[in-house]
């Protein structure tokens, strides 16, 4: 038996910059939903990209590929992209024990 995910994405906007605050898990359920909102953003002109993840509860391996394809697209796109950090244990792990939490591009929360 599967289990719902609570899956939510919140967005704050200002200028050419968008955050957009995820919380619940981001696995193979959910990953279409935030790849079509930061294609919806991106195609609206936001150039500047925050994937604030600190209420991001879990992440598995198709969360963690989606993040290292938005890298990849936005030093290919010229979009800068910043991830702030996850609060929960089990979203963390999988950045640690992968170096993803050195590899990609993440910054402090209280960063603007």
């Amino acid at each position: 038996m599967v289990r719902p995910s609570k899956f939510e994405i919140t967005q704050t906007a200002a200028g050419d910059g968008v955050t957009l605050s995820i919380e619940g898990e981001l696995d193979m359920r959910t990953t279409g939903q935030l790849s079509e909102r930061v294609a919806e953003q991106l195609d609206h002109g936001a150039t500047d990209l925050t994937l604030d993840l600190r209420e991001l509860a879990f992440m598995d391996s198709t969360g963690l590929r989606l993040l290292i394809d938005f890298h990849d697209r936005s030093r290919e796109e010229g979009w800068r992209l910043k991830l702030i950090s996850p609060r929960h244990e089990p979203a963390a792990l999988v950045l640690r024990a992968t170096g993803a939490d050195k590899a990609l591009p993440f910054v402090d929360g209280s960063e603007p």
